[in-house]
């Protein structure tokens, strides 16, 4: 007797021709229905551009819809109702104004520009990546210049239904240099007008600090970095790997951490006093609130920790531990004090709108109930709205109420409503 096993009876022996041919059928019908919905899915998503552009080209035409007749001058009041349809097509999407301003402009380019593309991506065959792709590279092509647009059309109409994201931007790019009219070295002068850093927080107490400048100084930057860390890596007992290395003197060149130049900023912060106490435990009633770095959101208490051990400024402010009540202050001017935009920032740090991540520093402090009708310069009665929500508001026909949870209640003159959310922390 073998100890060795032995391999299961052939099953499939016993199954007849029409039955062995009945999981081809369904893997077929399977795969065949993720093209449909592929089809499928890119005709919803050209048909919502086409719709999103009519809506404001239609409003453009109407501006009565937003805005009251003989309140504004003509010009004026298309400014303001296409700015307030742009406004409402993000809250109905829940998308920001900044995407549905880019589908407009990818509507316009595809449909007026790009019309055998366009073919493409409305019935379904190229993909809506591939197409804002396409609209993307044609952007940057000289808008005076028709030859450009149809050559770069003809050459990617039937590509965009064909290759990867990938492989498609790859084959746009080229297009695209092989296209362009303009000489490279003008071209890279006024791209180089755009450098710009970003950064963007990301989970537990990280973020990514992104930088776009010329392609020679980025190679520079890299080469010193992979130096310091390379130095560093043959220091014994060092067991950092060498991406970890890399990240720590990029950190180090830039905050000069460890030189006479180090940065030393005055750190926004607020802790519960919890965190604080040798011994946290003693008070047993405290609210379980995270520590928030302003700009960034909720961070773990040994990093709040460090902070303040580090900073040589920053402005605390400690929360009530046992019911986090905040201080209400009531004052006759119209401004609000100093104090008061310390206590509206903890509430909301961002513009009211739903949809609009504008910071505080950026936006205006609005009254709910105006001052003109007797609102009061009150922390509950006041809210950040970005330069231009703050001009809708008051200049069109949308509306601002507040619930009974203390929410903003946003009504358009179409019907829709939505509600502001709470501020995430």
């Amino acid at each position: 007797m073998s100890d060795s096993p032995t391999d299961p009876p052939d099953q499939a022996s016993d199954v007849g021709d029409g039955d062995r041919d009945e999981p081809l059928r369904l893997v077929t019908a399977l795969l065949d229905s993720t093209d449909v919905f592929a089809r499928s899915t890119a005709i919803s998503q050209a048909a919502q551009l086409a719709a999103i552009r009519e809506a404001i080209v239609t409003t453009r035409r109407n501006p009565g819809v937003y805005v009251s007749e003989g309140s504004s001058r003509r010009v004026e009041a298309v400014r303001l109702a296409a700015r307030a349809v742009v406004m409402e097509l993000s809250l109905r999407l829940s998308v920001s104004e900044s995407t549905i301003w880019g589908q407009l402009h990818e509507a316009e380019t595809l449909m007026d520009r790009l019309p055998k593309l366009w073919a493409a991506f409305s019935t379904g065959a190229a993909s809506y990546r591939n197409a804002r792709e396409a609209a993307s590279v044609a952007w940057s092509l000289p808008h005076d210049d028709p030859r450009a647009f149809e050559e770069l059309d003809d050459a990617l109409a039937e590509k965009a239904g064909r290759l990867t994201p990938a492989q498609f931007r790859r084959a746009a790019r080229a297009a695209r240099e092989r296209i362009h009219p303009k000489d490279p070295v003008e071209r890279h002068q006024d791209a180089r007008r755009d450098r710009h850093v970003e950064v963007e927080p990301a989970d537990d107490a990280m973020a990514w600090w992104s930088l776009y400048t010329d392609a020679a100084s980025v190679m520079k930057i890299d080469a010193r970095i992979n130096a310091a860390a390379l130095r560093q890596s043959k220091v014994p007992g060092e067991t950092r790997t060498l991406a970890q290395l890399r990240a720590d003197a990029a950190s180090d060149l830039l905050t000069g951490r460890g030189t006479a130049y180090e940065v030393k900023a005055r750190v926004h912060l607020s802790c519960p006093v919890t965190i604080l106490l040798d011994n946290p435990d003693l008070l047993t009633a405290a609210h379980d609130d995270r520590s928030v770095l302003e700009g960034y959101g909720p961070i773990d208490d040994a990093t709040a920790r460090h902070l303040i051990a580090d900073a040589t400024s920053f402005r605390r402010v400690f929360t009530d531990p046992i019911n986090g009540a905040d201080l209400n202050m009531d004052r006759k001017a119209y401004r609000p004090t100093k104090v008061q935009r310390e206590w509206i920032r903890r509430h909301n740090p961002e513009c009211d709108c739903p949809t609009c991540s504008a910071k505080i520093d950026l936006s205006d402090i609005d009254h709910g109930i105006e001052w003109s009708r007797g609102g009061r310069t009150n922390v509950d009665d006041l809210t950040p709205l970005s330069r231009g929500h703050h001009t809708v508001r008051h200049k069109t026909k949308v509306t601002v109420t507040r619930t009974a949870e203390g929410r903003s209640l946003w009504r358009m003159p179409t019907g829709f409503e939505r509600e502001s959310d709470p501020p995430p922390f």
